[in-house]
């Protein structure tokens, strides 16, 4: 009977209709509520890949000094992090325990949505980037949709087929932070500081990170994001509402040399560039130019909410209301449909060909990913672990 009962509730679900995808002109329209972004907490993960709450790992913005800034250097001593071992939303679920310890039980910290800023990226730009395809796995748990990126045979086969040449551009923008940042605040360092002449001839260590949770709303949907940030300007603000403020996101691109180079870039460069920030509130990005030989020959700074500015009056760009708006109605619609208050409960969400749709499927136990420590209230400082167990009750 229990099972018959699990049935009929799994054909319930699978016979919610898709989000069809209408013309970019239809999300139109005037601004959805975005509440500004505030930071709910930070946390830092070692070169061992160890979790520690505090800002060990924060990096401070110091422009590069050499007049060539080769982006090729260190290649060969490059740490790569294993990608081939799932983290799930790991780091994000302890950070979010850690804050809740801290907070009075009548005063826990909770949202409608609980992600990565990657896949609240991705949503935003799907109106002007309907070839590429992503996949989600959803949970609802105590009243919280929790979401993570599964990852798509494309983009494995994809990873897996790189060339040398391939894997040595990726390198370019881990070589660039690494020569944009120094371990203290600006202020404390000297000309003569070890540090800034060692940054010309490190690598990239991608095992270590600085990452924050932020909370915001939008239109009724409150979120809390997981994201990675790049370096502060100077000292991080006391005040959670300002605490963003000082952060900057790091990009390279290459060097614009053409009416088409400029379109590619303000088309889809600058879409992302934007996304990316706006959505924790990170009020600046500074790009690398550099040429074929990653050689970075220019360096500019773009103010965030600037940014739909310099492509507002061209033709086939984009526009900022559209991806707010298209996000918006797909978290109205994902969380219609995601109802089943189950920990162990999982959904498939996904975007592929022939992309004219989004489709939620529920699997049901399969691909189960909240850990148990984070149900049980408790963390730990090594990412893994057990995850959420199905009730023998």
């Amino acid at each position: 009977m229990m099972e018959q009962q699990q049935q009929h509730k799994r054909r319930k679900i699978d016979a919610y209709p898709s989000f069809r995808l209408k013309h970019t002109d239809a999300y139109q329209g005037s601004f959805p509520v975005y509440k500004q972004p505030q930071e709910i907490t930070s946390y830092s993960i070692d070169h061992e890949r160890r979790v520690w709450f505090d800002n060990r790992e924060m990096k401070y913005y110091y422009p590069p000094t050499s007049d060539k800034k080769d982006l090729n250097v260190g290649y060969e001593k490059m740490v790569q992090r294993d990608e081939s071992i799932p983290e799930h939303i790991d780091t994000l679920l302890d950070a979010l325990t850690n804050a809740n310890a801290k907070q009075p039980d009548d005063n826990q910290i909770t949202a409608d949505i609980v992600t990565w800023r990657g896949i609240m990226t991705k949503i935003l730009c799907t109106p002007y980037s309907r070839k590429e395809p992503w996949e989600l796995r959803a949970t609802k748990y105590n009243g919280s949709i929790f979401m993570e990126e599964q990852v798509t045979e494309q983009k494995k086969n994809s990873e897996n087929q790189a060339s040398d040449r391939q894997k040595l551009m990726s390198y370019w923008g881990y070589r660039f932070e690494t020569l944009c940042t120094v371990t203290k605040p600006p202020h404390e360092m000297t000309k003569t500081d070890a540090e800034l002449r060692d940054r010309l001839t490190a690598s990239a260590n991608t095992n270590i990170q600085y990452c924050i949770l932020a909370k915001t709303k939008l239109g009724n949907n409150s979120i809390i994001m997981g994201a990675e940030v790049d370096c502060c300007r100077d000292v991080k603000p006391k005040d959670p509402l300002q605490q963003p403020s000082n952060y900057i996101e790091l990009k390279t691109s290459r060097v614009i040399e053409s009416e088409r180079n400029q379109y590619s870039f303000d088309r889809y460069k600058l879409l992302k560039f934007w996304a990316q920030s706006f959505l924790v509130g990170v009020p600046r990005v500074i790009c690398g130019f550099r040429d074929d030989q990653g050689i970075v020959l220019d360096v500019v700074q773009f103010k965030t909410l600037e940014i739909p500015r310099q492509v507002r009056e061209k033709r086939n760009t984009w526009n900022p209301s559209v991806c707010l708006n298209f996000a918006d109605q797909v978290l109205d619609w994902i969380r219609s449909v995601i109802i089943q208050d189950d920990p162990t409960v999982t959904y498939a969400i996904r975007f592929d060909y022939p992309f004219q749709e989004i489709t939620i499927e529920c699997t049901g136990h399969s691909h189960v990913f909240l850990t148990q420590r984070f149900l049980d209230g408790t963390i730990q400082h090594d990412i893994g672990g057990p995850r959420a167990s199905v009730s023998e009750s």
